[in-house]
């Protein structure tokens, strides 16, 4: 089942529905995922080390932010702020044995002076797309090996599901003390929805899979109202393909009854692209 709700921001009032699901999938024994979808966060982390080190530093990041739920939007310091103390979360569970998660996520924030907006943020190749009903758009920039062979011209995009470093990951929290993500703000506008996930989903479905699922599901959703949800459906596309990683799916759908204002506050894309690529 889906969660719906109103969220009052000054005199604009945003009309929330939102889900999420995760599996462990066909073949590792432990399911080292974590989301979190609760406003004003959603929130996927896929951890890396291992059965528990992996586990325990994906539910670490998310615990950081889920403690900042229920008081309706924050601001876009203190989402850097949460960033940040997410990493140190993780930074200090390291032992001898190495640790660490990406994170992908999305926040309702209130820019003061602008309004109501969606920021966007990222550390590793877990991944947020937006959905406008016809077209599915990956926002966010996967900090990966074959992520920076590609924006050098090195390999064809196509190349990379076959890339013997398609698993490997250029930034993740817990990897250093500072983290660099990426962020992004997109006006809170209309109707928005944003699909989050961890790589075990397009490892198993190429975007144009998933589009079509989603407007499968769209189509069904009608006509089977105790059906699964979206969230759901996806996971169970991924795990039903081979279902080789965890798999997990966080959908979040805005609609704003009175428009905020539309300041030219997003984040040019090549800016995002450049930062993605090896530091000296």
């Amino acid at each position: 089942m889906d969660t719906r709700e109103d969220l009052a921001i000054g005199d604009v009032v945003v009309q929330l529905r939102y889900e999420g699901a995760s599996d462990v999938g066909a073949v590792r024994s432990a399911n080292e995922d974590s989301f979190l979808a609760a406003p004003p966060f959603w929130i996927v982390a896929d951890g890396m080390g291992g059965h528990a080190h992996g586990d325990l530093a994906s539910r670490s990041a998310v615990e950081v932010f889920d403690r900042l739920t229920g008081d309706g939007p924050v601001g876009a310091r203190a989402v850097l702020a949460a960033v940040k103390a997410a990493n140190a979360a993780v930074v200090d569970l390291r032992t001898d044995s190495i640790s660490g998660t990406t994170l992908t996520g999305v926040a309702i924030v209130d820019v003061d002076g602008a309004g109501p907006h969606w920021m966007a943020f990222n550390v590793g190749d877990s991944r947020t797309y937006s959905w406008d009903g016809r077209r599915l758009e990956q926002q966010s920039i996967d900090h990966s090996a074959v992520q920076e062979l590609i924006a050098a011209g090195v390999i064809a995009p196509e190349e990379a599901a076959g890339h013997p470093q398609r698993n490997v990951v250029t930034r993740a929290l817990g990897a250093e003390v500072e983290v660099d993500p990426d962020i992004w703000l997109l006006p809170l506008r209309g109707r928005q929805t944003f699909l989050l996930c961890s790589d075990g989903l397009t490892k198993e479905l190429s975007d144009e899979e998933i589009a079509r699922i989603i407007v499968f599901h769209d189509q069904q959703s009608s006509r089977e109202p105790d059906g699964p949800n979206l969230a759901e459906r996806l996971v169970g596309a991924a795990v039903a393909a081979g279902g080789r990683d965890n798999v997990t799916v966080v959908i979040v759908e805005s609609s704003v009854e009175e428009a905020a204002s539309d300041p030219e506050e997003t984040v040019d894309r090549d800016r995002r692209l450049e930062d993605t690529l090896p530091r000296a």
